[in-house]
C-alpha cells in the first residue's frame, strides 16, 4: 500500500504516526539493571538547583492500585540509579489539650430551670476555651450553657447552647466538652438546662484546645443503602474493589436545616461476612442563634489497611431518620520527601512483588517542620520499564508446572502400584 502512495503522503502518514510511535517509546522505558525487576516508574520534575534541598512529592491514586499494601516497594533513585533515601510525610493534624486547675463552688438545681455548677480556676491570667463535664449520668442528651465572670457576680455568656451526650448501652461514648468564646475569666458557670431533675456533676475540667485540621482528599466511591430496612438505624454499604487508597475519615453531607444528634460506626470487611468496627463517633448540627454548629465527619483511624468492604450506620433510635444523606471517603495525602542533591534527576519507582520495606535514616533526621517545608515537585507520567523481570522464583512463575509433574507422578506411582498388584495376583505364595 506505501508504494502506491505519493512521496508527500507517505511523509505525512509517518509523521501522523510519530507522536504514536514516541509515545509508546516514553511509556515503555527501561531502567537500570538493579532496577529491572520494577515494573513501574514516574520522573519527579523538580527543576535544577545550585544548592542540595529537600523536595516533596504527593503520591497519585494510580500508584496504591499497583504497589504492595502500605508501599512497601517504594523507591527513589537517581539518573545513575543510586538509591535514594526519602520519608513518607502525612498532615494527619494535631490537636493539644492543656488542663487548668480548679474548683467547683457551686453544686445546684432550680427546679423547673436549671442543674449549676461553679467553677474557678487556680491560675487567673491563663486563656481556656472549653469544658469537660463529669457525670455519673450513663445514657442522656443534655443542652448546657456557659457563663464568664471576673468576679464572681457579674456574668458574661460565652457559649448560649451546647449538647452533651452519652449512649453507654449501645457502647457510644459521646461527648461531654463543651466548647465556648476563647477567654481567662477566672470562674465559669455550667448550667444543664433540663429542669426536670437535678443533673449529676461530681466535677469539671477547664482546658485550653487548639486543632489544626488535617489534610484530607476525596476518594472515589459508590454508597448503597441497605437491601433491607433496619430497625433505628440507617445502613450503607460500599465495595472499594477498584480503589486502593486508605481510608482516613468519612463524611456525611446531610441535606436540610434539620437539627440532630447521631452516633455514628463505621466498619470494615475483607470478605463482607466478619466486620469489625474501624471508626465511631458522633454527627451532629444545632443553632446558636444565627450560627449553625456542626461536625459531621467520623475519623477511621485503622483504616490503613485498604479493606475492600465497608459499612456505616448511623444509629437514630427513637428518631426519623435524616433525610437525603450522602457517605464521602476521604483519604490522606501521601508526600515523599527526599533531598535533592545539585545536578541531579530522580525517579519514583513502584511495583515490585518481593521486597521488604526500607529502612531509612532520613526519617529520623527529618521534624515535621523541615517536612513541612520541602519544595513541591511534581511526578510525570507512569511508565513501564521495557526490561521488566518478574522477581519471583520460577516456581511461582510456572506453577502449573508443578501441578502438572505432579499429577504425572501420581499416575507413574498409581501405574506401578497397579502393575504390582497384578503380578502378586497372578504368583499366588504357595501355602506351606
Amino acid at each position: 500500500m506505501m508504494r502506491q502512495l505519493t512521496k508527500p503522503a507517505r511523509v505525512l502518514l509517518l509523521a501522523g504516526f510519530l507522536p504514536l510511535i514516541l509515545l509508546v517509546a516514553i511509556a515503555a522505558t527501561p531502567l537500570p539493571a538493579p532496577w529491572k525487576s520494577w515494573r513501574y516508574s514516574r520522573t519527579v520534575d523538580a527543576g535544577n538547583v545550585d544548592a542540595q534541598r529537600f523536595i516533596g512529592v504527593v503520591l497519585p491514586p494510580e500508584v496504591f492500585s499497583l504497589a504492595l499494601p502500605q508501599l512497601t516497594d517504594l523507591r527513589v533513585i537517581d539518573e545513575h540509579g543510586t538509591e535514594t533515601p526519602y520519608a513518607v510525610f502525612l498532615r494527619q493534624g494535631s490537636s493539644n489539650r492543656a488542663l487548668r486547675p480548679t474548683t467547683l463552688h457551686e453544686n445546684s438545681f432550680a427546679p423547673g430551670l436549671y442543674s449549676q455548677v461553679v467553677v474557678e480556676l487556680g491560675d487567673k491570667s491563663t486563656f481556656h476555651n472549653s469544658i469537660e463535664i463529669h457525670t455519673s449520668e450513663t445514657d442522656f442528651v443534655e443542652w448546657v450553657r456557659v457563663d464568664a465572670s471576673d468576679d464572681g457576680h457579674e456574668w458574661r455568656i460565652v457559649q448560649p447552647r451546647a449538647p452533651i451526650f452519652r449512649f453507654q448501652k449501645e457502647g457510644h461514648p459521646g461527648t461531654q466538652v463543651v466548647q465556648y468564646s476563647e477567654n481567662n475569666a477566672p470562674f465559669l458557670r455550667i448550667r444543664v438546662l433540663d429542669g426536670e431533675k437535678q443533673f449529676p456533676i461530681f466535677g469539671a475540667s477547664i482546658l485550653y484546645q487548639t486543632v489544626n485540621p488535617p489534610e484530607r482528599a476525596p476518594v472515589p466511591a459508590t454508597f448503597s443503602p441497605a437491601a433491607k430496612p433496619v430497625a433505628e438505624r440507617s445502613v450503607w454499604t460500599a465495595d472499594l474493589s477498584s480503589v486502593a487508597e486508605p481510608i482516613s475519615d468519612v463524611k456525611f453531607d446531610v441535606a436540610g436545616p434539620a437539627e440532630f444528634i447521631r452516633s455514628v460506626e463505621v466498619e470494615g470487611s475483607s470478605d463482607e461476612k466478619n466486620w469489625t468496627v474501624y471508626g465511631s463517633g458522633e454527627i451532629f448540627r444545632y443553632h446558636q442563634g444565627d450560627t449553625v454548629c456542626e461536625r459531621l465527619s467520623i475519623d477511621v483511624p485503622y483504616g490503613e489497611n485498604s479493606l475492600r468492604y465497608w459499612r456505616m450506620e448511623i444509629f437514630n433510635r427513637n428518631d426519623a431518620p435524616l433525610e437525603r444523606v450522602v457517605p464521602h471517603f476521604y483519604s490522606i495525602p501521601r508526600h515523599i520527601i527526599f533531598e535533592q542533591q545539585a545536578g541531579h534527576t530522580y525517579t519514583l519507582l513502584y511495583g515490585q512483588s518481593r521486597v521488604h520495606r526500607p529502612v531509612y535514616d532520613l526519617s529520623r533526621r527529618l521534624n515535621s517542620s523541615q517536612m513541612e517545608s520541602a519544595a513541591t515537585a511534581r511526578l510525570g507520567p507512569e511508565e513501564i520499564n521495557a526490561d521488566w523481570v518478574d522477581p519471583r522464583p520460577w516456581t511461582e512463575q510456572h506453577d502449573f508446572l508443578l501441578w502438572a509433574m505432579l499429577g504425572v507422578a501420581v499416575l507413574v506411582i498409581g501405574y506401578s502400584a497397579l502393575r504390582s498388584l497384578r503380578r502378586s495376583a497372578s504368583n499366588p505364595t504357595p501355602s506351606a
